[in-house]
């Protein structure tokens, strides 16, 4: 009993050791709150690198290609492992060439620029294996390629389309390693989006044209039709530029979300794509245009989708070499909501800009920054002749740090086990009374304690508790959590959550009534739900309706 008491002990010992960051340093503009991110320098690339391909493949972060100081194409790709940068030599240069993930993991580069200065195309393909480091050639391309995107469907062809300074057209890649061409481009676009809008049909399209100008939003099919989009006439689309993944943009089955900004006055917005349907993300509230200094922000081209927290995130920077954060909290607009928006930033990273091709999201939250372009000091524009090799990671979910030193609190708690023996035997229940906890059922709902859980969580809004447990409950009533969780489940005939949630969805109902000017974010955070997405996901569950509708319906 003294052993695993000990041993109990020091495991809690360890656990208390970790606390919590005591919060990330906030900054509040113009209605905006950013969140400071602590950059931690990795080491360095190599070569220094612009225009190259971030991935994060097999759990190692990855480079491919891209050029040089001097505008000069590299022939290598870099992985980090061991905590060092380890070269692999490509079969061919791929700068402002595509490259797309395959099925089975694989990834497969393909064209570019064919000299220094980003001049020409090229139409030599291969293959990456993340688990060899290894390339392998993998056919020519139809027409010689720079700018180009590419799509894997699940039968193993892959689309390719656009170019650069000359003429397009969609070819189509088939498992025996030829490339076929399969229709004229009604438009000759340059990193375009090559998106499947359902299993049998996919669509082109791009706001910026073969020689940097600006098209118009006509659409292709690439089986059928071409078929115009008002909204591509009102926002210009973002290219997705080298390292396209649709899987990385995508929040449901056959429905995207693509960076884009409005050509009447330049504000960053998100359009989402479901199916052949284009539409503005409503947000609650739209990406700022300036920074934690007043400083314009650039925001970035490339979204990124984390499928287990339902966040996206796009990255943006200033002259000031801040990199901005911003995270989409889309899951709610699933349910006829607006997206959330949490902003963040970090310190000036010295001698780093952002390039939209040099970060790629991680696991848990990280985002790492990999080479890049430069930027001069006062001017946003990139400068191809000048690249970097810094690498840097950041955490927008940070772990918890340990405060107190473990040996510390170890030695404490140790000095006191004896007593905590000793009062556990003091304190020990009775043979009848363990028997009566180990075997709830063995007592009869007392109907008494029902209306005194109910009238509790009532008089004193416990429900108003985020992390309220059904140990609160029993210890308010003087009785233990099993007797208390077999009313609840038996005499009640709901969980304990399911319970307390019930409460919370009550209150929330009667916030909006008696104050409709409150936010969904407020209306969670007093009715006691961890989150927005909590709260909106729960109400649609309890009332078939999401809280925009349910207001609706019962005004006035």
């Amino acid at each position: 009993m003294k052993f695993r008491l000990l041993f109990i002990t020091l495991t809690l010992a360890a656990a208390c050791s970790q606390a919590p960051e005591s919060g990330q340093k906030a900054v509040e503009t113009d209605g905006y709150r950013f969140m400071r991110l602590e950059a931690e320098k990795l080491p360095s690339l190599n070569q220094p690198r612009g225009g190259h391909v971030v991935a994060y493949l097999n759990g190692e972060l990855t480079v491919f290609g891209g050029h040089t100081d001097g505008f000069i194409p590299l022939k290598t790709a870099e992985y980090l492992s061991g905590g060092r940068w380890i070269e692999v030599p490509m079969l061919y240069t791929h700068d402002n060439g595509f490259a797309v993930c395959l099925p089975d993991g694989k990834i497969m580069q393909g064209g570019g620029s064919s000299g220094d200065f980003g001049i020409g195309q090229s139409w030599g393909t291969e293959i990456y294996d993340p688990k060899t480091h290894s390339f392998t050639a993998s056919g020519i391309l139809n027409i010689k390629r720079a700018g180009a995107s590419a799509l894997a469907l699940p039968d193993g062809r892959i689309i390719v389309a656009g170019n650069w300074w000359t003429d397009d057209d969609i070819e189509i890649y088939s498992p025996e390693k030829v490339f076929s061409p399969l229709k004229p481009a009604s438009r000759h676009r340059t990193h375009p989006y090559i998106l499947q809008t359902d299993s049998a049909q996919a669509i082109v399209f791009s706001s910026l044209g073969v020689n940097g100008d600006t098209l118009d939003g006509c659409v292709d099919r690439v089986w059928g039709e071409a078929f115009s989009v008002p909204l591509l006439e009102e926002w210009v689309s973002f290219s997705p530029q080298s390292l396209f993944l649709p899987k990385d943009i995508s929040i449901s089955d056959h429905t995207y979300l693509i960076c884009a900004t409005r050509k009447a006055n330049g504000q960053t917005g998100i359009i989402k794509v479901s199916g052949e349907d284009f539409s503005l993300l409503n947000m609650e509230k739209n990406l700022p245009k300036t920074g934690i200094e007043g400083e314009t922000i650039k925001w970035g081209w490339k979204i990124k989708i984390d499928h287990q927290a339902r966040n996206a995130y796009i990255l943006g920077c200033c002259t000031k070499r801040i990199i901005y954060v911003a995270e989409i909290s889309y899951d709610a607009t699933l349910v006829g909501e607006n997206a959330g928006l949490a902003l963040y930033y970090t310190d000036a990273l010295k001698d780093f800009s952002l390039s939209d091709d040099t970060w790629e999201l991680m696991e848990d939250g990280k985002i790492a920054l990999a080479g890049g372009l430069c930027n001069s000091p006062t001017e946003m524009a990139a400068d191809n002749f000048k690249t970097n090799s810094c690498v840097f990671v950041f955490n927008t979910k940070p772990a918890a740090k340990s405060r107190i030193p473990f040996w510390i609190i170890a030695a404490g708690v140790i000095a006191v086990v004896g007593i905590i023996a000793l009062l556990c035997f003091l304190l020990r229940k009775k043979p009848e009374e363990k028997e009566e906890v180990n075997n709830p059922s063995a007592r009869k709902p007392d109907p008494k304690l029902e209306e005194q859980i109910s009238r509790l969580i009532e008089e004193k809004e416990l429900f108003k508790k985020k992390d309220l447990r059904i140990g609160d409950i029993a210890s308010e009533l003087a009785t233990n959590r099993t007797y208390i969780s077999l009313i609840v489940n038996s005499s009640l005939g709901t969980s304990f959550s399911d319970l307390i949630n019930s409460y919370r969805i009550d209150y929330a109902k009667k916030l909006m009534t008696e104050h409709p000017e409150m936010s969904h974010t407020d209306v969670a955070e007093e009715s006691g739900f961890s989150s927005r997405t909590s709260f909106l996901r729960t109400f649609k569950a309890k009332t078939g309706q999401s809280p925009t509708e349910w207001k609706q319906s019962n005004q006035g």
